[in-house]
């Protein structure tokens, strides 16, 4: 059979994927199995408004693996897709929309008609991700596509608001929260990150003492704040403040006066000892004001404009405006001690860049101590959620529970899940599942619902049974039974906090279990260089344009090969290798085919008692007693089993490669299991591009191109064939494109060869049944011999390569062995003059051979030679390994500088100081052989 001379991506990702998803393989009723054991995974929801980065792919990647390797081993899987809303981005994103189109704001419209705009914006543009999901090749259930606005995943949000606050686990307070004056909502402590500058300043300010001339100097980084001062604060151990204590401070600036309070949360040890408490405006600030008493007095607006009290010189300036203007009135007065270089760290919102404003605000919380105690307990029980890698995760996972604050889930959008609060023209809360219940509870109709909308990660937080049908209404679907809760949850460590964390609390809370039973998380894609990809460094690589590059399948099993939680550089050379891969398995395909007259997909060609156990099956209960050795049988009841069987007539190579084949099947499935993608990848790519391209391909060539038919060289074919269908298979989860194009190709596959749950779909290699591996079909004697035979075939190539022999001149080898090593290689005497390209081959137990010899030494202690005489000119070549020493030396010498320079190692990137400290390895070892060589010429 001919096919194409090259693979065309683009067209087998287009093709397949629309064919996968018609024919519902991705469905868990596809499986036709009812005792079918469930697989079920779901996808960490991205953004509406985004699109895909490496972060998705490889995540992606890795839970499609999964899926698809489960699927072909048989079990019902669901592999959930879904969207979030992502409030303040979807918001910030119509909001910019409705200002370029129509020149106005939100409030311009009100809420009602923007939120109308906010649905129309994703009807028109939210497909974009999940087009992309396709793009990826991801097996998920469309037909179960979940996006956190839908109605059903809403109610479930208010029910569990509604029975939180019912218990009293929400409350509505007033607190310190981190303010974005940009987006004009707080944010969770998970949302803001921290920023060191080295360029800040320490103002040292003097506040005078009442009825005194002492003067107290507090130390700040943010002088405008000390207009909303209510006290300053010293330790009461703190001798040089002991009569200060109880004493009173005119605030400059202001008409107000304010109390110096003991408190142990001061550190004597820092600064000058005495803290400006600024209550409104700093978290520790707030706890002392708690502890005292004391006013809590808001000095700035939502947009981080100083307000009224503030006072009238100050209301209306920026902060940081306000900031120059204290320091320049306080020098006035004599009172700026002095101004020091500090470096701050500054929290940033992770959204916009800008920095963020403690500030006291009322706002709707969650307690978390019950739950966080309900998630520890769960950990200390069960070591659940089970993390892989458990270390770091695991540690940080449960510090960060141990010290959980209240989660602010309030936030000053619209869009979102408006929060089920109502309030009387009195002001009295009523929380309802609806505006009708509200109403019930306030008997009256006049009430208005609370304008602000939940935090995104509170929906997100229910998604495990949420996306499965709970509602709160409704506890139990056949959807729940059977998939919750799910299997692993694959994520970036920047989201166990925000999302691991809080899915956990929330299953145990509401649904009585945990939501996954482990934790796969990834590491970072990093740039070339070993920076993190980000727009403002502009390194990001976009995985649809590697896609369009290199293939989808050829980016796929480059992210899989990364090392479980491990961050790990992009590198064009890495994907171009994987996509050679591609390539190879490409050609060996065409190769096969091209040969496969006569031949057909049939596994008794690898495993011939699997027939015979076939046989006996179909043949009854009579044959109760029938042994799968007993030779007359098969002779009388299969004739095909007779001694010239080609099926039994196996050559060492068969022999090995089925070995091999079997071996890597049971290591794929384990390294899987144990989520070591890297390993499955590495035994994959070793045993197709090795295994079966370079070495069992070569050794059967000449028996599968014969041109003349018989049932030996057509066993061959079928067997060569059937080797190369259930490596496709093996390949499938990693490169499902390029794997379904060939396997489709094969003669005689169909859907015979799917598992047995799904002897009733359309013929598909992704519901063949995956290769499990037969322990009892691995052969390490022929593992063995083999290995010494291509040992010895590598040996001589490489002395061919490092001589210069030319690809004409045969060379006879010269092997000085045990007795069964001979026995070995007198066996494979013709494949091994073949493929070394060699006149003869001498077999003997001890060494005699010309001086003038190339050598090299086998494991095992055998020793071969390559007699020289009339295969080179010796003192062209003895000028040309000299020629090759000295450059070789003065690279390294040059390189080895490098190494030594101090400031280089320091500065330059790591990746580029390891490729440099692995070309000097790499030329060490260059140079002892060619060394060697020069030996034997001399």
């Amino acid at each position: 059979m001919e096919i194409a001379k090259s693979y065309n991506p683009k067209e087998a990702e287009e093709t397949h994927y629309q064919t996968w998803e018609a024919n519902r393989c991705f469905t868990p009723e596809i499986n036709e199995n009812p005792d079918a054991e469930t697989f079920s995974i779901v996808i960490p929801p991205p953004n509406v408004t985004g699109s895909l980065h490496m972060g998705h792919a490889l995540q992606h990647t890795l839970m499609d693996v999964l899926t698809r390797w489960k699927r072909m081993l048989g079990y019902k899987t669901l592999f959930l897709v879904g969207v979030d809303h992502a409030g303040i981005s979807t918001q910030l994103m119509v909001t910019r929309q409705l200002k370029k189109d129509e020149h106005k704001t939100p409030q311009d419209i009100g809420r009602e008609a923007f939120t109308e705009r906010v649905w129309a914006w994703k009807e028109k543009y939210g497909d974009t991700i999940t087009n992309q999901i396709r793009r990826e090749g991801l097996s998920v259930d469309w037909s179960r596509e979940r996006f956190t606005m839908d109605e059903s995943l809403s109610g479930a949000v208010r029910e569990v608001f509604v029975r939180l606050y019912e218990e009293g686990w929400i409350y509505r307070g007033k607190r310190i929260v981190n303010w974005c004056p940009k987006d004009k909502t707080v944010l969770s402590d998970l949302e803001v990150k921290e920023e060191t500058h080295r360029d800040g300043k320490l103002f040292y300010l003097q506040y005078p003492v009442k009825d005194s001339d002492k003067k107290l100097t507090v130390a700040t980084t943010r002088p405008e704040t000390m207009l909303g001062d209510t006290a300053v604060a010293v330790n009461p151990d703190d001798e040089r403040y002991t009569d200060l204590i109880g004493k009173t401070i005119e605030l400059p600036l202001t008409n107000r006066e304010i109390p110096i309070v003991a408190d142990e949360y001061v550190d004597a040890e820092f600064g000058t000892g005495a803290v400006k408490i600024t209550s409104a405006h700093d978290p520790n600030d707030y706890e002392v004001g708690l502890r005292h008493n004391l006013e809590q007095l808001n000095v700035m607006n939502t947009d981080a404009t100083m307000n009224s009290d503030a006072g009238v010189e100050f209301e209306g300036l920026d902060r940081y405006a306000a900031r120059e203007k204290v320091v320049e009135k306080f020098e006035e007065l004599g009172l700026l001690e002095k101004i020091d270089d500090y470096e701050v760290v500054l929290p940033i919102c992770e959204r916009c860049k800008t920095v963020i404003e403690p500030l006291l605000s009322e706002q709707w919380f969650v307690k978390m101590n019950e739950m966080r105690d309900m998630a520890l307990d769960l950990m200390e029980r069960e070591n659940s959620p089970h993390f892989y890698p458990q270390i770091p995760h695991k540690k940080v996972y449960t510090t960060w529970l141990k010290n959980l604050k209240d989660w602010a889930i309030s936030r000053q959008l619209w869009w979102g899940h408006q929060i089920p609060a109502w309030y009387d023209e009195a002001g009295n809360v009523y929380v309802a599942r609806t505006k009708e219940e509200a109403m019930e509870q306030a008997k009256t109709a006049k009430i208005m619902q609370d304008a602000d909308v939940l935090d995104t990660w509170f929906s997100s937080a229910l998604w495990s049974f949420s996306t499965l049908g709970w509602t709160g209404e409704t506890t139990e679907t056949e959807d729940l039974k059977m998939f919750h809760p799910t299997d692993v949850l694959i994520t970036g460590r920047d989201i166990i906090f925000l999302w691991v964390s809080r899915m956990v609390m929330t299953g145990l809370k509401f649904v009585g279990e945990k939501p996954f039973k482990d934790v796969i998380i990834h590491g970072n894609v990093l740039d070339k260089n070993g920076q993190r990809m980000s727009k403002t460094k502009n390194n990001g690589i976009d995985p649809l344009d590697a896609f369009e590059k290199y293939g989808v399948d050829a980016t796929r099993i480059t992210l899989a090969d990364a090392a479980t939680g491990v961050d790990f550089a992009w590198r064009d050379e890495k994907v171009e290798s994987f996509r050679n891969f591609a390539n190879k398995i490409w050609n060996a395909t065409r190769f096969c085919l091209m040969n496969s007259e006569g031949a057909k997909v049939d596994y008794s060609y690898i495993n011939p008692q699997a027939e015979a156990v076939e046989i006996k099956k179909s043949l009854g209960d009579e044959l109760a007693e029938f042994d799968e050795e007993d030779e007359e049988f098969l002779d009388r009841v299969v004739p095909a089993f007779a001694e010239d069987n080609p099926k039994e007539n196996l050559s060492l190579a068969d022999k090995w490669i089925i070995s091999r084949f079997n071996k890597t099947a049971l290591n794929v499935n384990r390294a899987l299991g144990n989520y070591n993608f890297h390993e499955a990848v590495q035994l994959l790519y070793h045993f197709f591009w090795d295994d079966f391209c370079d070495w069992y391909i070569e050794f059967v060539k000449d028996e599968i191109t014969s041109e003349e038919a018989n049932t030996r060289r057509d066993a061959t074919r079928s067997r060569i064939i059937t080797i190369l269908e259930q490596a496709l298979r093996l390949l499938h989860p990693f490169m499902p494109f390029l794997t379904e194009e060939l396997w489709q190709k094969l003669p005689e596959v169909s859907k015979d060869l799917h598992n047995d749950a799904y002897k009733n779909a359309e013929q598909t290699i992704m519901l063949a049944d995956f290769p499990r591996g037969d322990v009892s079909m691995i052969d390490e004697r022929a593992e063995s011999e083999m290995q010494a035979v291509i040992e010895l075939i590598s040996k001589v190539r490489n002395i061919r390569a490092e001589m210069n022999i030319k690809p004409s001149d045969k060379p006879a080898i010269h092997v000085a062995a045990n007795a069964d090593l001979r026995e070995i290689f007198k066996s494979n005497e013709a494949q091994i003059l073949k493929l070394a390209r060699a006149e003869r081959l001498n077999l003997s137990e001890t060494p005699d051979v010309p001086k003038a010899s190339a050598k090299a030494v086998l494991t095992g202690g055998a020793e071969i030679a390559l007699p020289l005489e009339g295969l080179i000119d010796f003192e062209k070549e003895i000028a040309r390994l000299e020629n090759q020493v000295n450059k070789l030396e003065t690279e390294q010498q040059r390189l080895n500088a490098q190494l030594s320079n101090a400031s280089f190692v320091e500065r330059a990137p790591q990746e580029k100081v390891d490729e440099i400290r692995e070309r000097v390895a790499e030329i060490e070892t260059q140079v002892i052989v060619l060394k060697q060589n020069l030996e034997a010429l001399n």
